[in-house]
């Protein structure tokens, strides 16, 4: 969302929000997480507040809303089901539902916004800046602003040591993932996450966090979190199979499979 809403769209055709259903502690700790800076950062005060009809949890995908109040959707595609193709499916409803499209890339920064950049530098040297010098640093910072995306983020202390340490786990198992992925490391990553998920969601039962008693309430946090772990697993358990039966499938072609074709031959 913050990089939808710092460099994709214009401000002026789409907002994008957050709206925290817990408390307003946690909305601050999410702004802090994802550093959002462009993106709204919003909380509801009570359940009283709670909307109605409208909205899920989690990575359920977005609720989007025209001009004048009106929902255009529901419930867009989840990232954990459509991977990618889910923030596909919200830049074409914006299109097709409200004529919202992302902005040009390689167009020229507006005068004021590189007349500022200018006098921000410490160089009392006049300098002339072209448009592709002024497009050219912007891709390179897009960049490094993706390449940085990949790096494994520390979790913030929960206060509990055991959820904590598991944490550091999963992130030593993910780094590695990202570093040296292959099937090996990849199975770390799994098992590390489905010990997690079982004990979170064991202490979560335990001590009544986010309602898991009413299994109806669609904004209760402990139903969609769950939902959310059963997803994460599903797609890495999915793509470990895939990748264990391809590698069998190049270790026959160019191992098992020919020494059989000989002896047949």
């Amino acid at each position: 969302m913050e990089q939808w809403a710092s460099r994709t769209y214009d401000r002026r055709d789409v907002q994008f929000l957050t709206v925290c259903v817990d408390s307003l502690g946690v909305a601050k700790q999410f702004a802090h997480m994802f550093r959002f800076a462009h993106v709204v950062n919003c909380h509801i005060p009570s359940r009283g507040y709670m909307p109605v009809g409208y909205g899920q949890l989690g990575c359920s995908g977005f609720i989007v809303v025209d001009p004048q109040g009106n929902f255009v959707s529901r419930k867009t595609k989840a990232y954990l089901q459509y991977g990618e193709a889910a923030f596909t499916h919200v830049e074409e409803l914006l299109q097709a539902r409200l004529g919202v499209s992302p902005r040009k890339r390689n167009t020229v920064l507006p005068t004021k916004m590189v007349s500022s950049s200018l006098s921000s530098s410490s160089s009392s040297t006049i300098t002339t800046v072209s448009p592709q010098d002024t497009n050219q640093k912007e891709e390179e910072e897009e960049e490094k602003k993706d390449s940085a995306a990949v790096d494994v983020q520390p979790v913030p202390s929960v206060g509990i040591e055991s959820m904590d340490a598991e944490h550091e786990q999963c992130e030593e198992a993910l780094s590695l993932l990202l570093t040296s992925p292959n099937t090996q490391t990849l199975e770390r990553v799994l098992i590390e996450l489905t010990s997690h998920f079982s004990h979170e969601e064991e202490l979560m039962k335990k001590h009544g966090f986010g309602q898991p008693v009413d299994a109806n309430d669609p904004f209760s946090p402990f139903r969609s979190h769950v939902k959310d772990h059963e997803r994460i697993l599903e797609l890495g358990y999915s793509e470990l199979a895939r990748a264990s039966t391809n590698a069998q499938a190049i270790a026959c072609s160019t191992g098992g499979g020919g020494g059989g074709g000989n002896g047949g031959s």
